[in-house]
């Protein structure tokens, strides 16, 4: 999950902190989220999905796999 959203993130040019703000929730607090040191609350987690413009699934799955 951390690195998606970092890599995400990056993609996008936002820093660590622009999200945070617009999540409106501290630095630390999305870093924990990033780095997978946190639970992402479901509030929280669909405010990310609308800013970084992924699904949930995105968030959650390993990278290697596959729904069908």
């Amino acid at each position: 999950m951390e690195n998606k959203l970092k890599e995400r993130r990056e993609e996008m040019g936002y820093t660590q902190e622009q999200i945070a703000e617009k999540l409106g929730v501290s630095t630390v607090a999305y870093h924990f989220y990033e780095t997978g040191q946190r639970n992402i609350p479901k509030s929280t987690v669909n405010k990310i999905t609308e800013i970084l413009q992924l699904n949930s699934d995105d968030i959650f799955l390993p990278c290697n796999y596959s729904l069908r």
